[in-house]
Order: C-alpha cells, then structure tokens, then sequence
C-alpha cells in the first residue's frame, strides 16, 4: 500500500481529473493515469473521478445562466466566422447548436 497522499495533493488531482475530463478523457484513461502517476488502484482512481465529476456538475449548475451565456456568444461568433470564410455547414451548425442552448 503506497502512502497517503496529502489533502493538498488530493485536490491536485482531482483538478487534474476534471482538466482530462474537460478533454474528453474515458474512464479507462483516467484510471491508468491515476495508477502510472500516482501509484493509486482502481479504487480510488474511481473515487478521485466520482469527485472530479462532481466538481463539473456544481460547476454547471451554479454558473448555468453564465454557461449558457458563454454558448450563444460562441455560437455567434462561430457563425460570423463561418459567414466570412464561407463554411456555411459551421453557420448551419452553430445555429442548430445556438437554437438547442437557446431552446428556441
């Protein structure tokens, strides 16, 4: 059994589990990272990634008006680009985005 990490390191990696997440990182990814980085087992690979997840969520929920905001200016600018360079599939695209976040 490898020695405990410290509640500083501890946050450590779950900030970097939610990082790998926001990257698109799988389950199976994360675990052998967890076990080559930090010589933890599946266990609590698991449970730094149960935590990381939460982080996510709360950070969704608490911040929806603002995450929503962030989507429709993106959308918009990604649609004015499209505009420009004439790739009217990433207008089309961002429009059918746009009128999902925007429940329009």
């Amino acid at each position: 059994m490898g020695k405990k990490c410290t509640k500083y390191e501890k946050e450590k990696r779950i900030l970097q589990f939610v990082q790998m997440l926001s990257k698109g990182a799988v389950n199976s990814e994360l675990i052998q990272h967890a076990a080559s980085e930090w010589g933890v087992d599946e266990r609590q690979a698991r449970n730094y990634l149960h935590e990381a997840r939460q982080v996510v969520i709360d950070d969704v929920n608490h911040d929806r008006k603002v995450v929503v905001a962030e989507m429709v200016h993106m959308m918009k600018a990604v649609m004015k680009e499209g505009f420009r360079t004439g790739q009217l599939n990433s207008v089309i695209g961002a429009a059918n985005t746009l009128s999902r976040v925007a429940k329009l």
